[in-house]
């Protein structure tokens, strides 16, 4: 009879139709380790390794795709579980401009599950960069990750700016911006030049030395300048704020020419007019003159209301000290003539503390009065429950005075005229000094609409000289204008000032000084036959 072929298996004869279990045995655990491949964690060849979720990257900083990414910025990697320290590195934690590594530094931080990335050099602008994190990071339990995590993200774009001839002007305006928002360059001749314009790789981007537009990645521009010849007078413009507008008709001209120049607002401001030296010379966008000597003139803006708001910062909030005309910490005292419209107080000083005033006591003792005063006089000695109220009134006056004195919205324009603001107009907004501020007797004019509001904020003194006037145009109102005042603010004999001072210290009115607004003061408040009105 014909036998039947055998397979041989460890020696062992075997019949082939018996082989089919051990390869369908076979077939399962190849599937099986196929899967294990496929949706496990990367393993080494450690034998006392515990099994626990895979490691994978939660979050990066900048994070995929993210735009406007700061030139100095460390980069970050966030894991979903603790990360071994000595496997997270420069092989693992990969920073490439294109094809090029970049070469930085990197670290543990104390959460263990973050670690960061500092470039050797700040990155370039407006330029795309990929990270990686590689299968060779480990966590603390020796597990790897199944693949590599790759992101990428763009830096922020840059405007460089520059003088040509160096010695002809100041060009400024350089710095970093984000991607399609407003830029403003500004360019100021020196003496003996004049601006001609700015370009950009060679090709004319504007003729105002006040140049505003878009960002759209980098940018490299030229402030030109040019000689002034002898024969020639200068006509030099410029924008307040920069922001504002633009201007046209700078450039030299021989004498006895009939210039024009042009002032276009930029989107979201109005004109309003051209000063030369402070002072105003035209109300008009279009201003026409005859030039016999050099000329500097500034063609101001003003931001335009949406809808009913104001322009500026807003009314800074004095909670129950705006109940008060004159409100001291320390005293308020007086000669002379003088009156006083709206109640006062002091706190904690007691009511010995006004002095001057000839106060009287009101049946209740919660207030007194005096003929100088129309409104109550109250102190922190009189009957409950003035003496909590004048607590809570003198701490919001404080709260107010550093609400106001830490604004930065909108952006300050920063020491104006080195602090002397004498004779110049200025718009609705937040100004901000470093030094003191002087008001010589030409005065100063703000102008702007009723709901505009303007907040000074002065590092040290305010100085109102004697005669000197503030002048409100277009609707101004004393209530919306707020003088934050590091040090004391006197006012001269005669002065005429507008607006609600908030002093660290002392508020003077000397001889015939009249104030319509109010005096919040931390120290004290001394009058001299001044008259006070909200």
């Amino acid at each position: 009879m014909k036998k039947k072929s055998t397979m041989a298996t460890d020696n062992i004869p075997t019949r082939k139709s018996a082989s089919y279990p051990n390869v369908f045995k076979g077939i399962i655990t190849l599937f099986m380790l196929v899967v294990v491949i496929a949706t496990g964690c990367k393993k080494d060849n450690y034998k006392g390794e515990i099994k626990g979720d895979c490691p994978v990257v939660v979050a990066t900083d900048p994070t995929d795709k993210a735009v406007d990414v700061v030139l100095n910025k460390v980069i970050s990697a966030t894991f979903n579980t603790s990360m071994a320290p000595s496997t997270i590195n420069d092989k693992t934690f990969i920073i490439k401009q294109g094809a090029t590594i970049i070469t930085g530094k990197v670290a543990p931080t104390a959460d263990s599950k973050i670690f960061t990335f500092t470039p050797d050099q700040p990155l370039l602008p407006f330029t795309t960069y990929t990270g990686t994190i590689t299968t060779e990071a480990t966590d603390t339990l020796r597990t790897a990750m199944v693949s590599n995590y790759v992101w990428s993200f763009t830096t922020i774009p840059q405007i460089i700016v520059s003088s040509a001839p160096a010695a002809g002007g100041i060009s400024a305006g350089a710095g970093t911006f984000a991607q399609g928002s407003a830029v403003n360059v500004t360019a100021t001749p020196n003496a003996g030049y004049i601006f001609t314009g700015w370009t950009d790789n060679g090709a004319v981007a504007s003729t105002s030395s006040s140049y505003q537009f878009n960002m759209a990645g980098n940018r490299t521009l030229v402030a030109n300048f040019k000689p002034l010849l002898a024969s020639q007078f200068a006509v030099i413009l410029s924008s307040s704020p920069a922001a504002g507008g633009s201007t046209n008709g700078s450039g030299a001209y021989n004498a006895g020419t009939s210039v024009t120049v042009t002032a276009t607002p930029n989107a979201g401001y109005s004109f309003v007019s051209w000063t030369d030296n402070g002072t105003i010379v035209s109300l008009t966008s279009s201003y026409q003159f005859t030039l016999n000597a050099n000329k500097t003139l500034v063609a101001n803006f003003t931001l335009t209301p949406v809808g009913g708001a104001g322009i500026g910062p807003g009314a800074i909030d004095l909670g129950l000290a705006g109940n008060f005309t004159i409100l001291t910490k320390s005293g308020i005292s007086t000669t002379g003539i003088t009156s006083v419209t709206g109640d006062i107080g002091v706190s904690p000083a007691a009511a010995s503390a006004i002095t001057g005033f000839g106060l009287i006591m009101d049946t209740n003792g919660q207030s007194s009065h005096t003929p100088i005063v129309t409104g109550k006089v109250y102190a922190s000695d009189y009957s409950a429950p003035t003496p909590g109220n004048m607590t809570n009134s003198v701490n919001n006056m404080q709260t107010a005075y550093t609400t106001a004195n830490n604004l930065v919205v909108p952006a300050p324009i920063v020491d104006l005229f080195a602090g002397d603001i004498s004779g110049k107009i200025l718009p609705a907004g937040l100004y901000k000094w470093g030094t003191g501020v002087l008001i010589s007797n030409q005065g100063v004019t703000l102008t702007g609409g009723a709901n505009d509001t303007w907040v000074f904020q002065i590092s040290q003194d305010l100085t109102v000289n004697n005669n000197a006037k503030i002048t409100l145009l277009g609707g101004a109102q004393a209530k919306n204008i707020f003088w934050i005042v590091a040090g004391q603010a006197t006012l001269g004999t005669s002065a005429d000032f507008s607006g609600i001072i908030l002093s660290k210290t002392l508020i003077s009115l000397n001889t015939g000084a009249k104030v319509t607004g109010k005096l919040l003061a931390q120290t004290a408040v001394t009058l001299n036959a001044s008259t006070v009105t909200p």
